[in-house]
């Protein structure tokens, strides 16, 4: 059985060049609406870097993500070590929740997910943001199987990936995709919980 790394990846402060929101996606029942979705502007807002709150990047840091995003472009999914060690790095970062719903069991994206996912892909093309690269990190419920779960986040995590650069034109250089599946549950004492499904967009800078 695998085990699963159990620290959340919480909220998160900004760090120069690197920032970090989170998307909701429902990982096993559709849910029945999209209410309450930040707007273009709203995601802006929580993502750019403001100010002297952006701190410093730690060499350790960087080069790790130039590796998970090598990685990611290639296709290949990270190791258990080192979703814990992305984890660790970006545990500082701010927190951005939208609501994106997925068809049950499934990668594909709801109908009613179009408004979030547009206003998500429009943010990331405005010119406070569109110039850096960002990272998405899938995270699911712990409904069903570990082995299950991990391959869901995968999939639900590329798969917005593909949104955001088919019709938004962000360059596959840009967007890399990780699937955290059961490891992190936001809300560890409901592991069925809805506030556990998720995916994390990190801003790794230019």
């Amino acid at each position: 059985m695998r085990a699963s790394y159990t620290k959340p990846l919480p909220k998160l402060a900004v760090i120069t060049g690197l920032l970090f929101a989170a998307v909701i996606f429902d990982s096993g029942l559709a849910q029945s609406e999209t209410a309450g979705a930040p707007s273009e502007a709203s995601i802006v807002e929580a993502l750019k870097s403001k100010g002297a709150s952006r701190g410093v990047v730690s060499n350790d840091t960087t080069d790790l993500l130039k590796a998970l995003k090598d990685k990611s472009s290639r296709g290949i999914s990270i190791s258990q070590e080192e979703r814990g060690k992305l984890a660790d790095a970006v545990k500082d970062f701010p927190v951005q929740d939208m609501e994106i719903p997925f068809e049950l069991n499934s990668a594909d994206i709801s109908p009613k997910a179009k408004p979030s996912i547009a206003a998500l892909g429009r943010a990331l093309q405005n010119a406070q943001l569109k110039r850096s690269s960002f990272l998405l990190a899938g995270h699911t419920d712990a409904t069903g199987s570990a082995a299950f779960n991990q391959s869901l986040s995968e999939r639900r995590a590329e798969t917005v990936r593909n949104v955001l650069i088919d019709e938004y034109h962000l360059s596959k250089e840009q967007v890399m995709a990780v699937g955290y599946g059961t490891e992190g549950l936001k809300d560890a004492d409901n592991p069925k919980s809805a506030e556990n499904r998720r995916v994390q967009i990190v801003n790794i800078g230019e």
